[in-house]
């Protein structure tokens, strides 16, 4: 059974390769981080009131919700998917025409994400308070060279310290983009207060143009800086 805390949309993806694009997302239930900024600490672990899903029965919930909602795209996230097997639901989506994004942080990476669209990574920074997987992540990249899809490391920034950890996962994926994987590295604005109500555009924004003045004097050379696009439009309201 797959615990699910929510699944909503169609909204858009609000960060990585796909910002922009209608998708309806599924919020698992299960961490195996416990990341200090998290914006989502209620998928951190189930209670009594978690919707718990059979393989088929999820699978089917998101074929129906997709066809009402007029969208063929969905992105799985939480928490953490990779803690849980979604193979038979990643080939029952392809089979009708739904193609399927990951987000996960790297600990685990079973061999069913060969078979997404696009597989996003996203290693947590020193100001997470959590380990660095990128010994984890440099082994399973061997292993994920044959993904049918886009691979993307994306890290928030949230300091300089954050900014020095980036620059050594750069190497890492200039690395495996010239061996001919699909890999790019995105960098994000790190949301640095998620109870916030209200209009956070401006503090965003100004973090954004402090981060794009960042890389610009770095030795990085491909790569993406983006602000969390959703941040922008909802500030921290959830289910959106």
């Amino acid at each position: 059974m797959i615990p699910v805390a929510e699944i909503f949309g169609p909204t858009i993806q609000g960060e990585g390769p796909h910002v922009g694009m209608k998708t309806l997302f599924v919020r698992v239930v299960g961490c195996d981080f416990n990341c200090a900024w998290c914006d989502s600490k209620f998928a951190w672990k189930a209670d009594p009131n978690t919707k718990r899903y059979g393989t088929k029965e999820l699978a089917d919930e998101l074929v129906k919700r997709c066809s009402i909602e007029r969208c063929n795209n969905v992105v799985l996230t939480g928490g953490n998917p990779c803690l849980y097997d979604f193979e038979a639901i990643v080939i029952e989506l392809h089979d009708h025409g739904i193609t399927i994004d990951v987000e996960t942080q790297g600990s685990k990476l079973p061999q069913w994400l060969l078979d997404v669209d696009l597989l996003v990574i996203s290693p947590k920074a020193p100001s997470s308070h959590q380990p660095d997987v990128y010994e984890s992540v440099n082994k399973h990249l061997k292993l994920l060279e044959s993904v049918q899809g886009k691979v993307a490391i994306k890290i928030p920034v949230f300091d300089e310290e954050d900014f020095q950890f980036a620059e050594k996962y750069y190497t890492l994926v200039d690395y495996y983009r010239r061996k001919g994987v699909d890999i790019d590295l995105y960098l994000s604005v790190g949301n640095t207060n998620t109870s916030e109500d209200g209009d956070i555009s401006r503090r965003v924004l100004n973090d954004y143009e402090k981060l794009i003045q960042r890389v610009n004097e770095s030795d990085m050379k491909r790569v993406f800086i983006l602000p969390q696009v959703h941040t922008l439009v909802w500030g921290n309201r959830q289910g959106v």
